[in-house]
Formats: C-alpha cells, sequence, structure tokens
C-alpha cells in the first residue's frame, strides 16, 4: 500500500510539474460541459488585440460575474465608443455592410438576431479570478486568435494545474463540477455522460477498466467515491450483476481450488468469516450443517490430514479456520486433547490475569482463584 502511495505521489508530482512547464492552450471542451450555442457575433479578437484593446473594453461585467450561465458577450452599448455606427441603432435602422462585418449571416433586409447560448453545466466566478490574466484562461483570444464562443478555454487539465499550485484554490471536483444533494458529481446530461480524463489520477474507464479499476479504487476510493456511490461497487461484487470475466459460469464447480492458490485476491472483496460458510451451511458442506444434508465425500478439505498439521496450520492463520468453523469446533476436539504446551502451568498466570474469559471456553469455576 505504501508503494502504491508513493507511485501515486510521483505521477502526480510529475503532472503537476509538467502542468506548470507547458503553455496554457486551449483544448477541447466535452460538449456535456458547455452544449454547442449559435453565437450571432462572429469571432472579432484578431481585430481587437489585447496590446491594443483591453479585455475589460469589451467584457466590463466579466471581473464582477459570480455564475458561468452570465452572457459575457459585448452588448452594443460596449462597442459604441470605438464604432460609431453602433451608437444610435434603432429598429429602423438598415443593415449595412458594417453591420455584417460583425453580426454574420445577415441578408438583405433582414435584422440582427440573438445568439444561442446553452446554459453551461460548470461552475466558473469570474469575480473569483480576477486576479488572473485573462490569456491564462483564454489563450487563442490573447493571441489574437478568433475562436467560436466557448471554445477559447484551456480546459480541465489548465485549471486543475493552476488549482494544484495554488495552495487556497480547491483540487475537488465540485469546485467547478455541479453535484447531487448526497455531494456527488452529477455526470449525466442527456445522452452526454462525463468520465475522468486518463491523466488525472489514471481513470480511464476504457475497454480494460474492469481489470484495473481495484487497484486505483484501492489507491484513492475517494477520488472514486466523487462519482460512486458505495453501493455500485457492491451492485458488481455482490453477485447480482456478476462479471463473467470475474467469476465465470461454473464457478461454484472450481472456486474451491482456486480460493486455495489466490486466497488473497477473495479477501479483496469477500469476508470469508460470513460470505463462505453461508453458502457452505446451505449446501450442507459446512461442519455445523445438519449431518443429513452433507452430500457424499463433503469434508474432504481435512481429507488425511493429521491432527497436529490442522493444529499447526490454525496457529499460522486462525482466520482461514474461522470462515467455516466457530469456537465450538475447537472445543469439541480439544476436551479430549490438551492445547497447551510443556510448561504452560508457568505461563498462565500472567494470561489469566489479563483476560480469563479465553480460558473459562474449556475450564469450569472460578479460573482466576485457581491459577492463583
Amino acid at each position: 500500500m505504501r508503494c502504491v502511495g508513493l507511485a501515486a505521489a510521483i505521477v502526480t508530482a510529475l503532472l503537476v510539474a509538467g502542468l506548470a512547464s507547458t503553455a496554457p492552450v486551449s483544448e477541447p471542451v466535452s460538449p456535456a460541459l458547455l452544449p454547442a450555442g449559435e453565437p450571432a457575433v462572429r469571432g472579432v479578437h484578431g481585430a481587437h488585440p489585447p496590446d491594443k484593446v483591453e479585455c475589460a473594453a469589451c467584457h466590463p461585467r466579466a471581473k464582477n460575474s459570480k455564475w458561468a450561465s452570465e452572457r459575457l458577450v459585448p452588448r452594443m452599448e460596449h462597442c459604441a465608443p470605438c464604432h460609431p455606427e453602433a451608437r444610435d441603432v434603432t429598429a429602423t435602422t438598415k443593415v449595412s455592410d458594417s453591420c455584417r462585418w460583425c453580426h454574420e449571416g445577415l441578408g438583405k433586409g433582414e435584422r440582427p438576431v440573438p445568439g444561442i447560448y446553452p446554459r453551461p453545466n460548470v461552475r466558473f466566478p469570474h469575480a473569483a479570478h480576477k486576479q488572473v490574466d485573462c490569456g491564462k484562461c483564454h489563450p487563442a483570444s490573447a493571441a489574437g486568435v478568433d475562436a467560436r464562443q466557448g471554445r477559447d478555454i484551456v480546459g480541465m487539465r489548465g485549471c486543475y494545474g493552476c488549482h494544484v499550485r495554488e495552495a487556497a484554490a480547491s483540487t475537488e471536483c465540485r469546485a467547478c463540477h455541479l453535484v447531487k444533494a448526497d455531494g456527488r458529481m452529477v455526470t449525466g446530461f442527456g445522452d452526454q455522460l462525463l468520465t475522468p480524463p486518463a491523466w488525472l489520477k489514471g481513470p480511464s474507464h476504457g475497454p480494460m477498466w474492469s481489470q484495473i479499476h481495484a487497484s486505483q479504487a484501492g489507491a484513492d476510493s475517494r477520488f472514486c467515491a466523487s462519482c460512486h456511490r458505495e453501493t455500485f461497487c457492491q451492485g458488481c461484487h455482490s453477485g447480482r450483476l456478476r462479471p463473467r470475466d470475474a467469476h465465470p459460469g461454473d464457478w461454484i464447480a472450481v472456486h474451491g481450488v482456486t480460493t486455495r492458490i489466490d486466497n488473497p485476491r477473495c479477501k479483496s472483496c469477500h469476508r470469508k468469516q460470513s460470505f463462505c460458510i453461508t453458502c457452505h451451511r446451505r449446501q450442507g458442506v459446512a461442519p455445523d450443517s445438519p449431518s443429513r444434508k452433507r452430500p457424499p465425500g463433503s469434508g474432504r478439505y481435512h481429507k488425511n490430514m493429521r491432527v497436529e498439521d490442522i493444529c499447526r496450520r490454525a496457529r499460522h492463520d486462525i482466520t482461514a479456520c474461522a470462515s467455516c468453523h466457530s469456537e465450538s469446533s475447537c472445543i469439541s476436539c480439544h476436551t479430549a486433547i490438551n492445547p497447551h504446551p510443556a510448561g504452560w502451568d508457568k505461563r498462565c498466570k500472567p494470561l489469566v490475569r489479563r483476560n480469563s474469559r479465553a480460558c473459562a471456553k474449556c475450564h469450569s469455576g472460578d479460573v482466576t482463584h485457581r491459577c492463583q
């Protein structure tokens, strides 16, 4: 477990170092987060480079904006100081070529129409980022390159890298993503489904995910809990949605051999003391099953095994014995066989004073008084 944690820390450090050294670039954003809209104004950042026109001159409301859903596109009054033709626009103003320069798709005699800007499915308060240069998040616009509305963004990689470097910035999913009432992320938007990127702690959710997800979940279960409830895992691992690649159709017939060969893997999902014995009792192969229910050949687990070997195995791995046996199984045998080694009378007194309950399983009366 320490090795897994160390490896995760090294990968995170390398990721952060890479994010810190890479210049910000625009990257595609999932349409589930930013649904495609229909802007009514063409891209004009190429004609308004930041070194000549400040961003706030056209987007004055951005610095105090608290919601990603606010429309921060320039209004006519924002353009009027520099464009005289936009100062006195009325319902009867004729459409000219200067109008078409910004308002694309206008035919002869047509009026400009408002654009369609669907509500984003993310959280982003511009007001909380007012100290950050606009070009850090919108590199294409800062470079004077026109980009379609909502597509000039550094994306999650750029945001996460900045949040990691800033001590006061949160790296929890809920800092930017919408969450449900129980705190889990909203991952479904219509027919669009969000999955975490592969560079973020490795949860690729690709074709081989069912084979490698155990190590990822074990390394950081809280990260998985950002999207999944515990019942999501149980639905598969309890057998209700049993994956055939983990337990094939004839699993009941062959599982006994597999459990002896790869016992730790079984214990990663199942509690042996309760899971195994429940089924074995129903099948009549447990030690405390009614004898009339035991099928022929049952009890073959200890077949031809010497008592000394059974005791030796119990001392090394008592939890394996407890998966089938209760305390009564031990007592029924040890009433005839003394379980105490030579010289026990010198060791029993301090053990009795510490906890006499174990002694009372076999010895009657006041055990503490007898051992004085």
